[in-house]
């Protein structure tokens, strides 16, 4: 954890990569890109995933994301656009200078499922170094 984050919470604004897993489930991994934008502690923005789960929706799922930014400590609610079913709960921690989150989802009550999610910077900072240092050498 580092400390002054609290302070600075704009810091996680930005374009993320990362990855959720449902808890007791050997399926691989769901990649997604998230988009957060923070303003005074509240967060806004969007996730775009494979369609792991909704048949007829297409190839990927769009989601609006809505919560809030407190310390080290991010909450917000998913909500997929187009499917009519409740929000999926996250809950995680900035990490890693802020590069790097790390938590917990949750979703239905009372047979709830649950899992893992975790999104980094660091495939969106490689892929801008990478055309930064194409566009020098050209």
């Amino acid at each position: 954890m580092r400390m002054g984050i609290a302070n600075d919470t704009c810091i996680i604004s930005g374009v993320w990569s990362g990855r959720f897993r449902r808890e007791h489930d050997n399926a691989d991994p769901v990649p997604y890109s998230a988009w957060l934008n923070i303003t005074n502690g509240r967060l806004a923005g969007s996730m775009l995933e494979p369609n792991s789960f909704a048949e007829g929706h297409g190839d990927e799922l769009d989601a609006t994301l809505r919560g809030h930014v407190d310390g080290n400590e991010v909450i917000f609610l998913k909500t997929y656009q187009g499917l009519d079913q409740e929000p999926i709960y996250y809950e995680g921690e900035i990490m890693d200078d802020g590069n790097r989150i790390v938590g917990r989802w949750y979703f239905g009550w009372p047979d709830e499922i649950t899992g893992t999610f975790e999104m980094s910077r660091d495939g969106v900072r490689e892929t801008s170094q990478q055309s930064s240092n194409e566009r020098a050498s050209s």
